[in-house]
């Protein structure tokens, strides 16, 4: 018997279908952090959302940074390449976005643009107290600047940066110096890692890397050096000067882990030290106490030697 509702039927259920369809390849309404705003540069079928990173709003660092996002046969995200943007917050830009995924109606690349706007005004929630984070200097600001390190480039690269950079060694380290030196590093290759650190002396030591180079000064004097892991040097701590955990950090609420990267002298003296991440509010206090730090004498063959390890320094709130 001919069923007269099956044309109704399947002509709802083909409506459904296509609705279904229309619906999974709309674009995606996501919140996003405060202070950010996204353009996706095309229509993306699912993405996460973006955060402003924490040590950046604190450091009181905005920009836009643009990417160009590669994708691969079903849209989604396979690699990104940073075209412009402040240094500080393309990392949380590009992993936000190599977890998307896009339609593929318009080619197999993206242009993304990720806007971190500071509010101009931070009203207090609830009972909580307003804080207002004025940003310490880098710690080597006011400081002599004893070493430009340039690692894993080559002679002309070096020669060239070296050229354009706005100090030399010998001058003063200002307040905006590393703003400028990232910002020649960035037209020279955006891949260029911009770090500083102190030396034994107090004097202040800008470094400059490619991806994978040792950031880590040669050693004087054909001085052995060995490498050796931070629990262990850890172990070898004969004196111990304890960090003064910041007030304007402690008043926000700020924790976390300073790491740094140490050269410990044939003396057991740091001679050097390189900072590798870190609240901003946190280094410097953690830098000032670690490079008073002694360690036991260490021996390859008899002999002292040089030791390269990395000193994790501890903040937390019940300090």
């Amino acid at each position: 018997m001919l069923n007269r509702n099956l044309p109704t039927k399947l002509a709802a259920g083909l409506a459904a279908l296509a609705l279904a369809c229309v619906l999974s390849a709309a674009p995606q309404t996501v919140p996003d952090g405060p202070g950010v705003t996204v353009d996706t540069g095309g229509a993306v079928m699912h993405r996460t959302s973006v955060t402003y990173p924490d040590a950046a709003r604190a450091a009181n660092i905005q920009g836009t940074v643009t990417l160009e996002v590669t994708l691969d046969a079903t849209g989604n995200a396979a690699d990104t390449r940073v075209l412009s943007g402040p240094i500080e917050l393309r990392r949380a830009a590009q992993q936000a976005v190599l977890q998307w995924h896009f339609t593929m109606d318009a080619g197999s690349t993206r242009q993304v643009k990720i806007q971190f706007q500071l509010p101009e005004k931070m009203a207090p929630t609830g009972n909580t107290t307003k804080v207002t984070i004025t940003p310490r200097p880098a710690a080597i600001a006011g400081k002599r600047l004893a070493q430009i390190s340039l690692n894993g480039m080559s002679d002309a690269m070096r020669a060239d940066l070296l050229a354009r950079l706005p100090i030399h060694e010998g001058d003063t380290v200002a307040d905006d110096t590393l703003d400028q030196v990232r910002a020649v590093a960035q037209k020279a290759d955006e891949h260029i890692n911009v770090g500083y650190g102190l030396i034994a002396s107090g004097e202040a030591r800008i470094i400059l890397s490619m991806p994978g180079a040792s950031t880590a000064p040669a050693p004087a004097n054909g001085a052995k050096r060995i490498t050796i892991g931070g629990n262990v040097q850890q172990a070898k701590l004969v004196s111990q000067t304890r960090p003064t955990y910041p007030p304007d950090a402690k008043a926000a609420r700020i924790q976390g882990v300073v790491q740094l990267s140490a050269i410990i002298g044939k003396d057991g003296n740091v001679i050097n030290l390189a900072v590798i991440s870190g609240h901003p509010l946190l280094i410097q206090s953690a830098i000032e106490a670690v490079r008073t730090w002694t360690y036991q004498v260490t021996l390859l063959n008899g002999e002292p030697v040089e030791v390269q390890t990395q000193i994790d320094v501890n903040y937390t709130l019940s300090q």
